[in-house]
């Protein structure tokens, strides 16, 4: 037993090692697991904590009560910091193949990205798609775009605290192409474009614009707590069957039409 330890002392990959491989058959297979495991890694898929109050009650909603601290992650367990913080956060699945290789982020859809000026991955809806302007009026947000003029979205996700109650300084987000326009679930408590995702707001440095590289993938399930476990709605808005007047208006009530 001592000599074996010696000789994965001495030689780590001797522990992994056939005896009768040789050093460049397995090299070549230790290089295509490492290139297999960053392929998984980078476009399949990932596992994120979510952490914060900006898409409750979607998500980060235990038992009704919406976790607003930052969560305590396993380091910090281990290291007694973050006392302050929730031990309550959801885990959640992410699909990265699916904007990797299938097709562009659709409106509706609950994305993991990083923000123009920042490294930190954020979770929060997709609102506005290139080529659309998006209006806040009187605490609701409207869809302008190629077939649809001014169109009250219906977002059925919001919680009713959230209902009508959409504020901004910034009223109007012309959609470049490129990029697309993101917004938390929690109106209230969420930091997101209406901000350029910075607490000091909108300057000519940041941009509420988020571009299409910086989007990591989409939300698919949240797989922890296990009493939580279930998959995610993303409301695909306006959909194929909303029907339009002559001058461009919705006249499907689903839609949110007055």
């Amino acid at each position: 037993m001592r000599v074996h330890f010696a000789r994965i002392m001495i030689n780590p990959f001797s522990f992994f090692k056939n005896p009768e491989q040789s050093w460049s058959s397995f090299l070549l297979e230790l290089g295509i697991l490492i290139a297999v495991v960053l392929f998984v890694r980078f476009y399949v898929f990932q596992f994120f904590q979510v952490s914060g109050p900006s898409m409750c009650r979607t998500l980060n909603t235990i038992d009704g009560v919406c976790q607003r601290a930052q969560c305590r992650t396993l380091w910090d367990k281990m290291t007694g910091k973050n006392l302050q913080g929730s031990d309550h956060c959801e885990f959640i699945f992410v699909n990265e193949f699916l904007y990797s290789f299938v097709r562009a982020p659709e409106r509706g859809e609950i994305v993991v990205f990083r923000p123009p000026t920042g490294e930190r991955n954020y979770i929060k809806r997709l609102i506005g798609i290139p080529g659309d302007t998006v209006e806040v009026y009187n605490g609701n947000v409207f869809l302008t775009n190629e077939r649809f003029d001014s169109v009250k979205l219906p977002e059925p996700y919001l919680s009713q605290k959230n209902q009508n109650r959409t504020a901004t300084t910034q009223q109007k987000f012309a959609v470049p192409e490129g990029h697309f326009l993101l917004f938390g679930d929690n109106r209230n408590e969420s930091l997101d474009a209406r901000m350029c995702f910075e607490p000091s707001g909108c300057n000519e440095f940041n941009t509420p614009f988020v571009p299409r590289e910086n989007i990591r993938g989409r939300a698919e399930f949240v797989v922890w707590p296990l009493n939580q476990v279930r998959s995610l709605s993303h409301e695909i808005f306006p959909g194929e069957d909303t029907e339009i007047d002559d001058s461009g208006k919705s006249v499907d009530s689903a839609a949110g039409a007055n």
